[in-house]
């Protein structure tokens, strides 16, 4: 053998048994990780990436497996991730899309959990941004950092920015230019959040998006009942009620809705529909 070849096929194979003893202590790890408490060290981005040399696709499916393994026990033993093991699970996710910028699980677990279940959404949208500027084609990108600037911060303007971003992209939906429009006007943000969800229905096909769609679709269905049954009591009785039973005493509503996540809904401090559940 030719002495110019060595050095690169001892390289390769490095990096090759590398990887093998890295999924092997990965999968050796996953029992481990669903039943332990605490979170461990993460690797910099800027040093896995020197590491995994050609193999970064590799060891950013690791660096999710491993983090989704750990968020999969805690769901198993029906318990509420802290916020450092939030914070843990989301530098994971910020790795594993350093090693892989298209790479699309961890950028909707970041839209879907970090933003809904973990009130991150700043760290949410910040994974966001980085798909929208390597998946530039993928008009769904700027759809959720348009919802989640109109949900989360009321921020109208900045969501009518990222709608129209995302309707300029391939396949998006004809009604983003007239949904941006309506965003300029204040209030309605439960009507507004339920016409997000339905027109992101009509394009998702994947059975298990949908069901995370239709879930929190029911819930804001359920929000915007109790909503118009409010006004309709503050328009009969020149106030608010204190208690959502107050409705149903006062012949408005016969029933409150049921909560999808299985929480109880209840008029908050600030006279807004919430629900214990926090739609979780």
């Amino acid at each position: 053998m030719q002495r110019s070849l060595i050095i690169p096929i001892f390289a390769i194979s490095l990096a090759l048994i590398g990887s093998a003893f890295t999924i092997d202590k990965v999968s050796s790890e996953r029992t481990e990780l669903r039943q332990k408490e605490g979170v461990g060290l993460i690797m910099p981005s800027a040093v896995a990436q020197i590491i995994a040399l050609e193999f970064k696709g590799l060891f950013a499916d690791i660096v999710f497996s491993r983090a989704m393994t750990y968020y999969g026990g805690k769901l198993i033993r029906k318990e509420e991730p802290t916020d450092e093991e939030w914070n843990w699970i989301y530098r994971n996710m910020d790795v594993a899309t350093d090693l892989d910028h298209y790479f699309l699980d961890p950028y909707y677990f970041g839209a879907m959990n970090l933003a809904w279940g973990a009130n991150k959404v700043r760290e949410a949208n910040a994974l966001l941004e980085k798909a929208s500027q390597y998946r530039d084609w993928d008009w769904t990108i700027p759809f959720y950092l348009g919802f989640n600037h109109f949900y989360f911060f009321q921020d109208n303007e900045r969501a009518a920015f990222y709608l129209m971003k995302a309707a300029k992209r391939p396949g998006s939906i004809n009604l983003l230019p007239t949904l941006a429009a309506r965003l300029s006007y204040q209030g309605k943000k439960t009507e507004n959040a339920i016409i997000f969800l339905q027109e992101m229905l009509k394009k998702t096909e994947d059975k298990n998006v949908r069901w995370i769609y239709e879930r929190r679709l029911t819930a804001l269905k359920a929000i915007l009942f109790l909503e118009r049954a409010m006004a309709a009591y503050h328009e009969r009785f020149k106030k608010q009620p204190e208690k959502l039973d107050e409705l149903i005493a006062k012949g408005v509503i016969s029933e409150l809705p049921q909560d999808p996540y299985g929480g109880e809904f209840y008029i908050d401090k600030d006279g807004s529909i919430k629900t214990t559940s926090e739609m979780r």
